[in-house]
């Protein structure tokens, strides 16, 4: 079977994550803990990246990783490879330890950076691991190390701090932010559930206009954020989007006009007639969005436009000038 694609770049954040194979607790020993996170600050030394956040629960771990060399699928390889064989020689185990390569999902920085490394530190607490009295005190976590920044090794970036308001990497400074975390321990388990959802799941963590600038730069290359069929539908559905807004500028068309004219406008028709014949377009989608009557009336109403009058429409030529990316 053919891998899936990764969005892999130099000034990429990431949030990257992994189960034992079977959800196995292969982290269930403090000395595969200990295994786990030595491997770890060896990955980090040899491919150059930035640790902003990591923890390590017993059958999975979660990394922010940003990665100045955009080396996320090697070093990651060399990580599971390198820890799987000294795993094993302490257990004497063989056959595969992970659930499969990785997961990894892009993260918007700022506030998307903020939130997935807020997330990180919490896992222990949500899990069952420490109080929120006694925040910080889980030793397989990034926030039992920030503080102590003696001994803090140099690839662990507190440089996200400087995001939040009255907190500093100082004593004061960390008992601060470990305050503001306890605030966000959700009550509910919808909210749980939620959370879990936003930071863990498809490709990629931040706002619309990051996951648009992300979708092109993936269509562009073809290469790096690991992408799920439903992950790559939402890219697409970006790109379209973004075409559309292009589109709209190039016939000198608002948003009102795709409301207010009828679904047979020259003007729509040949913004769906372009989409159609360069792209994966479903009528449903332009349907909906350019407001052109049911779906299974695009198709046709796009061929009538086509045999009829486009090579002539003024509408059409000023489309030609714009490309869309694949």
């Amino acid at each position: 079977m053919a891998r899936q694609p990764r969005i892999e770049g130099s000034k990429n954040i990431y949030h990257v994550i992994n189960r034992g194979n079977d959800r196995a607790s292969i982290f269930a020993s403090e000395e595969a803990k200990l295994c786990f996170e030595q491997t770890l600050g060896e990955a980090c030394q040899r491919n150059s990246w930035q640790l902003l956040a990591y923890s390590i629960l017993p059958n999975h771990f979660h990394l922010c990783l940003a990665t100045p060399r955009g080396n996320l699928s090697e070093g990651m390889r060399w990580l599971q490879a390198t820890f799987a064989t000294r795993f094993g020689r302490f257990r004497k185990e063989a056959g595969h330890l992970f659930q499969g390569r990785f997961r990894s999902l892009l993260v918007e920085p700022g506030e998307g950076v903020s939130r997935l490394i807020d997330y990180i530190h919490l896992n222990a607490l949500r899990a069952g691991f420490e109080k929120p009295a006694a925040l910080g005190s889980y030793r397989w976590s990034s926030l039992y190390h920030f503080p102590k920044r003696g001994s803090r090794p140099k690839f662990m970036d507190v440089s996200w701090l400087s995001s939040r308001e009255d907190v500093g990497d100082t004593a004061g400074g960390w008992t601060r932010y470990k305050n503001l975390l306890r605030m966000q321990v959700p009550a509910k388990p919808s909210e749980i559930a939620n959370i879990e959802k936003e930071m863990n799941r498809g490709w990629c963590i931040g706002s619309k206009d990051f996951r648009q600038i992300m979708a092109a730069e993936y269509l562009k290359n073809e290469r790096g954020v690991r992408l799920r069929k439903e992950d790559l539908k939402e890219i697409n559905q970006l790109q379209w989007e973004s075409f559309v807004l292009e589109a709209l500028k190039a016939v000198r068309k608002t948003q009102a006009d795709v409301t207010a004219d009828r679904y047979s406008e020259s003007w729509k028709l040949a913004i769906a007639s372009k989409m159609k014949r360069e792209t994966s377009v479903t009528n449903q989608w332009l349907s909906d969005r350019l407001e052109m009557g049911v779906a299974n009336g695009v198709s046709s109403n796009c061929g009538v436009y086509r045999r009829s009058h486009e090579q002539s429409c003024p509408f059409a030529q000023q489309l030609n000038k714009l490309k869309i990316v694949h």
